[in-house]
């Protein structure tokens, strides 16, 4: 299938290129070109409901009224982003101290150096992979 579809994409480009170079000669003899008045259709868009909101309340459309209960703005609406998060953090347990917290052991670290490192991949060898029968007697 890929051999078929390589010849005729060469002969479509060729054609292409032969119908190219005409209009080019043409243009160097002096053909003038007709004038005319093309103008594209504007691209609509379709916007989401959301995005019709947005845009209405961006440019005013509509005016947002404060949303009132009995009254009064209610408490949630009320309160700063930075209150709504102090809120939550003192609604955590509180930590305990760090005299009294006990961690683990940090784990034993040697910093060595190039030297030891080749001894110590040296020391541990190399572990081979197994070699089946049969390709062994293959390879013979």
């Amino acid at each position: 299938m890929r051999k078929e579809i390589v010849p005729s994409f060469r002969k479509a480009a060729s054609i292409r290129a032969r119908f190219w170079m005409q209009v080019v000669d043409e243009l160097r003899r002096g053909v003038r070109l007709k004038k005319i008045s093309f103008s594209r259709a504007p691209i609509e868009y379709e916007l989401t409901p959301y995005e019709i909101l947005m845009e209405d309340i961006r440019s005013r459309k509509y005016n947002l009224r404060k949303v009132m209960v009995n009254g009064d703005i209610p408490p949630r609406v009320k309160k700063d982003a930075h209150a709504v998060i102090l809120e939550f953090i003192r609604s955590r347990p509180p930590l305990r101290k760090a005299s009294e917290r006990k961690l683990a052991p940090a784990p034993l670290k040697r910093v060595s150096c190039p030297r030891e490192q080749l001894l110590d991949s040296i020391r541990k060898g190399r572990v081979l992979k197994p070699v089946h029968p049969k390709l062994k007697s293959r390879r013979m």
